[in-house]
């Protein structure tokens, strides 16, 4: 388990999770806004998990499940909150709070989450949790909160790992590792997939629905996300944006813009990119971060608020306008340049 956490937080072990399973009949499970397949899927996994124990559990999320994961078995079972739900969160025993580390990311459902009695649990791969949590599983070198789910699983001997689990799971771990290519995919990640593929998940399948199949009008974002592209710091440096007038010109839902701040980095020389987000009826502007080699874009997303991980990471912006956010993101993101590129 990796250190990288706050020195007060003490981390619990997979057997302290399951202590806590055996005291625990009724669970809420729920995850960051705008879900990707790390969040859906490692919470599906647990689902079924807990089912199988006899454990009454609920999904509940604060945003919509992207429509790449809708072909999951048991999405049905993912909610989204609504004031009625207030009373089954304070009902709970334990509320797990699974991928992210800090509770404004829960939205709505921070107030509700945080007076509940219930014991809060979080299991994340981030560093530096800030979440007010009973107990905290975390591990920063793990690739995936998908990876720790499986770990928590496999020490009970009774679990039956079925397709379902196995389908999550892989779902989980492919997405968040880039389809296996982002540096913290390692030997022990491969050795879990075959595992997984083993019991039944279908690596031709779950990428061919997660990647390969998007709505016309997420084909049209992506479109305008491509054609707003500028570069900066001799070309080290690609913006993208989305402004709220594109997003009611295409139809494009905030699930649509899964995937496309990935695309950034795969333009020759860029080795940082960004994609800036004005939605509808959103009072934030929402900012995504790529880069590879030694490009920091979490130090980037900490000084705007955000976080995430060396490579990866996310920012909202409050009270400012579109144009303001962007000029403040390149400007941060030179002196990034400056301090890792030009003066190494």
């Amino acid at each position: 388990m990796n250190n990288m956490i706050n020195e007060k937080i003490k981390n619990s072990t997979v057997d302290e999770i399951h202590k806590i399973l055996i005291n625990t009949k009724k669970i809420t499970i729920t995850t960051h806004v705008n879900p990707d397949g790390d969040a859906i899927g490692s919470e599906l996994a647990f689902f079924f998990y807990c089912q199988q124990k006899g454990i009454e559990t609920r999904i509940i999320n604060c945003s919509e499940t992207p429509y790449n994961l809708m072909f999951l078995a048991g999405i049905e079972n993912v909610n989204v909150y609504t004031d009625n739900d207030n009373e089954y969160i304070m009902k709970s025993d334990a509320v797990f709070v699974l991928d992210l580390n800090n509770s404004p990311r829960i939205k709505a459902m921070e107030n509700v989450v945080l007076q509940s009695n219930a014991l809060k649990i979080v299991i994340d791969h981030h560093i530096e949790p800030s979440f007010d949590a009973d107990f905290y599983h975390i591990d920063s070198a793990s690739a995936s909160t998908g990876e720790l789910i499986w770990k928590i699983l496999k020490c009970d001997e009774q679990l039956k790992i079925t397709e379902e689990i196995a389908s999550a799971l892989y779902t989980a771990i492919m997405t968040d590792t880039g389809s296996f290519r982002f540096p913290q995919t390692t030997r022990e990640t491969h050795l879990i997939i075959a595992e997984l593929i083993k019991y039944g998940a279908d690596p031709v399948k779950i990428y061919e629905e997660v990647y390969n199949i998007i709505p016309y009008r997420a084909a049209l974002l992506q479109g305008e996300a491509f054609a707003s592209s500028e570069l900066f710091y001799d070309g080290k440096l690609v913006v993208m944006t989305l402004t709220k007038e594109i997003f009611k010109k295409t139809g494009g839902l905030d699930s649509d813009i899964e995937g496309i701040v990935e695309h950034t980095v795969t333009i020759k020389g860029v080795q940082a990119g960004v994609l800036i987000t004005e939605r509808p009826n959103d009072p934030e502007v929402r900012i995504s971060f790529r880069s590879k080699g030694d490009i920091n874009v979490r130090e980037l997303a900490v000084e705007l608020g955000g976080g995430g991980h060396f490579h990866a990471a996310g920012a909202r912006l409050s009270n400012v306008t579109f144009s303001d956010a962007k000029k403040i993101i390149i400007e941060k993101a030179g002196k990034l340049f400056i301090q890792q590129i030009f003066f190494p």
